[in-house]
């Protein structure tokens, strides 16, 4: 049977005030600690095939469980499960015989202990609706192999009966009094970051891999969750990390999330699209001026106090970028800790988990939605591009912007299209989108020196390092032009 639930990270503090919201107090609540064994090769080739197999222990009954396929995002997990009981604490490969172990290679004598799960848990039985029925599970313990341990702290929601959907229902009752955040993360996935040793870091986007036999429809399901998978998968990182290549990555993601949402406009449910399209652009803004700072902190500004050699300013300039630095990343960290911004994951969750209904035009096959989509954007680039070189900084930002569209769109489609001539054409977007960045980048830098009130010595040294800067960007971006003109954008397997 598929397994279906909602998985949500929840600081230990706030346990005892979730145990005490109004749909969770109603019920009759049951406690008991869970010990699980998980088992794979030394080359962990069951985590490769996307598998995990455990043995759990509660109380004197022991499970032996495998669950295979790809956890989802937003929050949203939706894994095939196989359960046996077992009388003894010991694995028996034969009872998965018919499951997707059983067309593996034998793994008999080669299979091992690789992490351990120690939690408590307390379960709930909710009726969210009439004949809607959830399980609501609060796990806290840890993960732990050989001595290293990661905490687990989180709350599941998961559908027993009814509409498997339900889960979505109470959820949203609880997030303005919870400080629930939705997790793509499992208990396995921690297990396996301490077997090989993975130390968090930024997340960059994932090659989404898309089959022409899909409907349009169905490949922005698969576009959309690549998205915010690596939204969610730097998220952790911008709310606790001050490495700025988090935030960077969590831009990217927003942007190809905004651009799947474009792209696949005419697919898309019209209430679904116009309210994903205003959260996104919300959270996209929330963020826009905590990564000015971060550029204008360690990119832009550092050369031009540099090259300007008055110690003293330099010292008191960096002061006050740091100030507003940590004023707008704790400001964007509260939106990221806002019910709206979960309601957005859960809104986006709830859509890819709820069945497609609505198909692509007659005839329309993905391969040919791909080529159209592009060769649209391509077609806007070009026009627009035609004189870069003159175009005032608004033009170019608002450029920029359509050539980011179409190299995500692009990108997101890349497995539809043939090789000859494809990186090209995407390495040609990228030195664009470069140089216009760079141009951005010290209009930027100009306008937040505006704000600190350095001294007229060092303001006037910076206008002429931005105005040079800028010059330089601008000079390339006709080569661009002309090359962008003879080229044509890839096209699609036949």
């Amino acid at each position: 049977m598929a397994e279906v639930e909602l998985k949500f990270e929840l600081a230990p503090e706030a346990h005892a005030a979730f145990r005490r919201l109004k749909p969770i107090a109603r019920s009759e609540p049951h406690t008991a600690r869970l010990h699980a064994l998980y088992f794979d090769t030394p080359e962990f080739e069951l985590r490769d095939r996307q598998m995990a197999l455990r043995l759990r222990r509660s109380g004197r009954r022991w499970v032996q469980t495998l669950k295979a396929g790809r956890s989802g995002a937003g929050g949203l997990h939706a894994r095939e499960e196989w359960e046996f009981e077992r009388a003894q604490p010991s694995l028996d490969l034969t009872l998965f015989a018919e499951t997707p172990l059983g067309d593996a290679p034998q793994f008999d004598g080669r299979l091992g202990e690789i992490f351990q799960v120690d939690v408590r848990r307390t379960t709930w039985e909710l009726e969210v609706s009439p004949g809607n029925r959830v399980e609501v599970a609060l796990d806290r313990g840890e993960v732990s192999r050989l001595g290293n341990r990661e905490p687990v702290a989180e709350v599941e929601i998961e559908s027993i009966e009814g509409d498997p959907l339900a889960v979505f229902d109470l959820a949203e009752q609880l997030v303005d009094s919870a400080p629930l955040r939705p997790s793509a993360v499992t208990k396995a996935q921690r297990g396996y970051r301490l077997a090989r040793g993975e130390a968090h870091g930024p997340v960059k986007a994932q090659a989404v891999a898309l089959d022409a036999a899909q409907s349009p429809e169905q490949a922005a399901r698969t576009v959309v969750a690549s998205a915010l998978e690596q939204l969610q998968a730097n998220e952790l990182g911008v709310l606790a990390y001050p490495d700025p290549e988090y935030l960077h990555q969590f831009r990217v993601a927003l942007r190809r999330l905004r651009s799947a949402l474009r792209v696949f406009r005419k697919v898309l449910d019209p209430a679904f699209d116009a309210q994903a399209c205003t959260e996104v652009q919300w959270i996209a803004r929330a963020t826009g001026a905590a990564r000015d700072w971060d550029v204008a902190a360690t990119q832009t500004l550092p050369a031009i106090l540099e090259a300007n050699g008055d110690v003293h300013a330099a010292r008191s300039v960096r002061a006050r970028v740091a100030v507003r630095r940590k004023a707008a990343r704790a400001q964007l960290r509260e939106s990221l800790r806002s019910p709206r911004y979960v309601r957005l994951v859960l809104l986006i969750a709830r859509w890819l988990a709820t069945p497609a209904c609505i198909g692509s035009a007659p005839g329309e096959g993905l391969a040919e939605f791909a080529a159209r989509a592009v060769a649209k954007r391509h077609k806007r680039l070009a026009a627009g591009a035609r004189e870069l070189s003159a175009l005032t900084p608004a033009e170019r930002h608002r450029l920029r912007l359509e050539a980011k569209r179409l190299r995500y769109a692009l990108e997101g489609f890349e497995t539809l299209f043939r090789r000859k001539g494809f990186a090209t054409y995407r390495e040609l977007l990228a030195e664009i989108q470069d140089d216009l960045g760079r141009a951005n980048d010290a209009a930027v830098a100009a306008r937040l020196l505006g704000e600190l009130k350095p001294p007229a010595t060092l303001a006037n040294f910076a206008r002429g390092w931005l105005a040079a800067e800028t010059h330089s960007s601008v000079a390339a971006l006709d080569r661009h032009s002309e090359r962008l003109a003879a080229t044509k954008p890839p096209r699609e397997k036949t």
